[in-house]
């Protein structure tokens, strides 16, 4: 451990000896306040000066195996991508060769340290490290009763033996820096731990996630039911409902289609109020996303479809920043999607099975329609947005088609991000 983890670990040891002495006097309350800003302060200058990315190749063991992979430390999270194998053909010379490629969708292994309680054990003459998690391995049932529940750990190992040992001592010295300065690291998070796969999945906190949400983004659903669990039978998929993500004026709306009140346009936060996530045994986000040259053909063509020049078009025309281009853009598509709500908000949810095997092109008809599946009224979202082509008809597209195992035919420049399971069990402490 470096002098300066050392130096922050000290000093968190102080704080809370300090707070148990006299806690009820003003005085002391005080003191702690002072001495807690200056210790975020400190934290805060030591992130600026180590906020860099360490990468190397690595082995873990989540199963009975070792599997070799990427790994990435950057900003608390660690993660080690898998290896797809590809066979290409070049030239005569390197003919069947094979070439690997990092599948950033379905990693080996993935932890956020603000999200877990975990503590680093490390093996330097076997060049071997492993993390021991907070939580119940549901491998083992081996406890007695609730109260023994979280303080069962999860032993995850990782080796190391191709590396030189100042690299070893790096990655391990920028892993325990990460599990320090994490909020895991103050509290005993383990509602991700839990889950049978908690490390080969990405999360995502509930706060963050409606920091990050923006128009255009989805969420996909996995339910408990005996109809979700059929549906998702029947189709293969992961998930059984798929929703839209509206940005509108700076908070977070789900534009979706049920069985229970049609096609609704509400708020997030209800979601949290009344404990709707409650229903679902994984409720996942998956972000658009859209590069800068998409956006500017986007721009142009709305442009070009604009009967009168509003002030967003003459306001730094010739701007060539960024954000200027993020934000036209999203001025153009919102108001899109906006109008597609106007036309389909509170019709019915209608959801047919002939659907599955429609396979003509996207009907120009389909804005009138009375009555929508969920993932027909995001695909025809879509493409009344002009983001995706008219490859396939609207009933055709199920839920599955957003998650990481479907595609969509994406207009050049748009496409999805990586899933993100969204817990809401470490809200509490982040």
């Amino acid at each position: 451990m470096s002098d300066t983890l050392q130096e922050l670990t000290t000093f968190d040891k102080f704080i809370l000896d300090f707070s148990k002495i006299n806690i009820n006097s003003k005085k002391s309350s005080k003191i702690k306040e002072i001495l807690l800003k200056r210790r975020n302060t400190f934290t805060n200058e030591y992130i600026k000066m180590n906020n860099i990315s360490i990468s190397s190749t690595c082995s873990v063991k989540t199963e009975s195996v070792y599997k070799t992979g990427h790994l990435i430390i950057k900003n608390n999270k660690m993660v080690i991508h898998q290896y797809e194998s590809n066979k290409t053909e070049q030239n005569n010379e390197l003919n069947n060769s094979i070439i690997e490629t990092i599948d950033i969708y379905n990693p080996i292994f993935f932890i956020d340290f603000n999200m877990v309680t975990c503590e680093l054990v490390i093996h330097k003459k076997k060049q071997k490290f492993r993390l021991i998690v907070l939580g119940k391995n549901m491998k083992e049932n081996d406890y007695d009763n609730d109260n023994d529940y979280i303080y069962k750990y999860r032993v995850v190992k990782f080796k190391m033996p191709y590396q030189s040992k100042e690299v070893f001592n790096l990655i391990c010295e920028n892993i325990n820096k990460s599990i320090i300065l994490s909020t895991g690291y103050k509290y005993n998070i383990f509602g991700i731990n839990i889950r049978n796969n908690f490390c080969h999945e990405y999360f995502i906190n509930h706060k963050k996630f409606k920091t990050l949400g923006q128009t255009g983004d989805v969420l996909l659903f996995k339910g408990y039911s005996k109809e979700s669990q059929f549906q998702r039978f029947v189709t293969g998929d992961d998930y059984d409902h798929v929703a839209l993500l509206i940005k509108k004026e700076d908070e977070l709306h789900v534009f979706e289609a049920t069985g229970y009140d049609g096609i609704k346009l509400r708020p997030w936060d209800e979601f949290i109020i009344y404990y709707w996530y409650l229903l679902y045994d994984i409720m996942s986000f998956r972000k658009l996303n859209i590069d800068i040259k998409a956006m500017e053909r986007y721009i142009l063509e709305q442009e070009k479809n604009e009967s009168d020049n509003n002030s967003i078009n003459k306001k730094d025309k010739n701007n060539s920043n960024d954000n200027i281009i993020k934000i036209k853009f999203y001025y153009y598509f919102n108001k899109k999607v906006e109008e597609f709500i106007e036309k389909t908000e509170d019709k019915k949810y209608l959801f047919k099975k002939s659907g599955f095997f429609c396979t003509s092109k996207m009907k120009k008809n389909y804005i009138i329609r009375k009555a929508y599946s969920c993932s027909e009224l995001m695909a025809a979202c879509y493409y009344y947005a002009g983001i995706i082509t008219d490859l396939l008809e609207a009933k055709n597209y199920l839920p599955g088609h957003f998650s990481k195992k479907g595609s969509l035919p994406f207009i050049n420049g748009f496409s999805f991000g990586q899933e993100y399971i969204i817990d809401f069990s470490s809200s509490y402490f982040i």
